[in-house]
């Protein structure tokens, strides 16, 4: 069968797939308890979370159609492996939660469980390094053992902090994998597009729910599980340069929260801002890159939601056009 079709297919397929689990999985969700707070709409209604458990199966149903039409390589059934583990890791943490006020042992081992979730493929990416404009860079044992698992940790881990408003973190996601679909498509990398593409038509179906105004969240299940896949695909296709500058929104919202948390006062920091009577957000400060813009102009949650997505579209074309 044809590449183009078969992808097209497959990218069809998995969107169907997600569109018809969503509706029952939403129900059952909101059923059970598990919801969340919109903090950005009048009243602050319910909304049923852990929508990740969508984007999962539907992907996996992408997997499996394209599994049975062209022979897909043991790295790629690797790379699967490894996004099941953040999937999994992001759901004990979705249904045992790790607040501040909780015993959860997610709360101890946030940090350090998923450093090692990227080791199965410890065998099965290169050594070196690009940096451009200045070369190669060979880092020998050095990248499989702490390079590779670390910038996936850190790619799903940006993803989860920039889940903040409606379809904030999928559509941002999807921007950055069509940028990477370019980039592969220009190097002749096929490979990794055989689980792109399944994964893609996954997050689209979510984001047709999760855009505003929002009738499910990732929680911490779809957020990590897409965050780790942007960062597997940097380092099996050898792009973490590329990667790293289509984040860069993601990284300074990062340097913005760190910074906030390590040397303001304790009694500065909260975690969600409020909402006028016109809708438009009320945020409590300029500490981070959500709350920046509508800090000095009047915005509403989707006006701003469209600001992040234009950010991260301008730097993911700045990835193109200088790595």
């Amino acid at each position: 069968m044809d590449t183009a079709i078969l992808f097209t297919l497959t990218i069809l397929v998995t969107y169907l797939t997600g569109i018809f689990l969503f509706s029952p999985l939403l129900e059952k969700l909101k059923r059970h308890g598990f919801v969340g707070r919109d903090m950005y709409k009048t009243g602050t209604p319910e909304v049923p979370e852990m929508g990740g458990i969508g984007i999962f199966f539907a992907f996996l149903a992408g997997i499996l159609f394209l599994s049975a039409l062209h022979d897909i390589s043991y790295v790629l059934y690797l790379t699967v492996f490894v996004l099941i583990l953040y999937f999994l890791f992001g759901l004990m943490d979705d249904l045992l939660g790790s607040g501040i006020d909780d015993a959860s042992p997610t709360k101890i081992v946030k940090i350090l469980i998923p450093f090692f979730f990227a080791y199965p493929l410890f065998n099965h990416v290169q050594t070196t390094i690009e940096i451009p404009y200045l070369g190669v860079l060979e880092l020998g044992i050095l990248y499989p053992l702490l390079i590779l698992p670390l910038f996936v940790m850190v790619c799903a881990n940006l993803t989860n902090m920039f889940s903040y408003y409606n379809g904030q973190s999928v559509g941002t996601t999807m921007i950055v994998l069509i940028f990477i679909v370019l980039k592969l498509r220009s190097l002749e990398q096929w490979s990794m597009l055989y689980i792109l593409f399944p994964f893609i038509g996954a997050t689209m179906a979510f984001l047709s729910y999760n855009i505003h105004p929002a009738g499910v969240f990732p929680g911490d299940s779809g957020d990590l599980m897409m965050g780790a896949m942007i960062g597997l695909c940097a380092v099996i296709a050898g792009i973490e340069a590329f990667v790293f500058v289509a984040l860069l929104p993601l990284i300074i919202n990062f340097i913005m929260v760190a910074w906030w948390f390590l040397f303001e006062k304790e009694s500065d920091k909260t975690k969600f801002g409020g909402v006028r009577p016109d809708n438009t957000i009320d945020p409590p400060n300029n500490r981070t890159l959500m709350w920046f813009f509508p800090y000095y102009f009047r915005l509403t949650e989707n006006q701003t939601t469209l600001i992040m997505y234009g950010l991260v579209f301008i730097s993911s074309l700045s990835a193109w056009v200088f790595c």
